[in-house]
C-alpha cells in the first residue's frame, strides 16, 4: 500500500490535514493510501532553522513526506522560493526522496474564509449580515478574523474547529478560488505516485 507522511505546524493540524487530505484522496476515487500519524514541527521559521534534522529523522518511515505549514511571517517575502530552499537542501541530503512543501498564505484558515456556507455550518452564531473577504490570502490573522465575527467569549479555537471545518470544505470551491488548495491537492496527487528510493 502506498504511504504519506505529512508533517504540520500545529495542534490543531495534526487532525484537520489528514482528513482533508483524505477527502482530497476520496475525490479522487483513491482508498488504498495509508496516511501516517502527522508529524508536528512548528512554524515555517524554525523548520528552516532545524529542517535538515526534521528530513532525516522523517524519511525514517520510509513514505513520500507532505509538509504543509502557514506561510504568515514578515521575514520572508516567497513562498515559492522558500519551497524551493528546503526542497534544494533536502534533495542534497537525500536525492530523490518524495518530498512537496505546501505554504497556505498566509495560513490554514484561509481555506475556511474562501467557504463561507462551510464555516457558518459550524459558527451558526456569525451574524448574517457580516461579509466575508474577497481575497482571503490578504488576510493576516483569520484565526482572529473569525473570532472577531463570534459574540464574545466564543473564540475560534484551532484544536476545537479546525477539524469540523475542514470536514465540511468543498473542495469544488477551493480549487476555483484558492491557488494554495489546487497547489495542495496536486502535491497530493504526484506524492501518492512517488516512488520511495531504496
Amino acid at each position: 500500500m502506498r504511504r504519506l507522511l505529512m508533517i504540520v505546524e500545529g495542534h490543531g493540524d495534526v487532525r484537520a490535514v489528514p482528513v482533508l487530505v483524505r477527502r482530497i484522496l476520496e475525490s479522487h476515487g483513491i482508498y488504498d493510501v495509508q496516511l501516517l500519524p502527522p508529524q508536528r514541527r512548528g512554524e515555517h521559521p524554525s523548520v528552516k532553522r532545524l529542517f535538515d534534522n526534521y528530513f532525516l529523522a522523517a524519511i525514517k518511515d520510509n513514505a513520500a513526506i507532505l509538509w504543509i505549514m502557514d506561510f504568515d511571517s514578515k521575514e520572508y517575502e516567497c513562498p515559492y522560493i522558500e519551497s524551493n530552499e528546503l526542497l534544494a537542501r533536502a534533495h542534497a541530503l537525500r536525492p530523490g526522496w518524495p518530498l512537496k512543501v505546501a505554504f497556505l498564505v498566509k495560513e490554514y484558515e484561509a481555506l475556511f474564509l474562501h467557504d463561507e456556507q462551510a464555516t457558518r455550518a459550524v459558527f451558526t452564531d456569525i451574524p448574517k449580515q457580516a461579509e466575508f473577504p474577497a481575497v482571503p490570502e490578504e488576510i493576516r490573522g483569520a484565526k482572529e478574523w473569525l473570532s472577531h465575527l463570534r459574540p464574545s467569549g466564543m473564540a475560534y479555537k484551532e484544536s476545537v474547529h479546525q477539524e469540523k471545518i475542514t470536514a465540511r470544505l468543498d473542495l469544488h470551491l477551493l480549487r476555483e478560488r484558492s491557488k494554495d488548495f489546487a497547489h495542495l491537492e496536486r502535491a497530493v496527487l504526484h506524492l501518492i505516485n512517488s516512488p520511495v528510493p531504496d
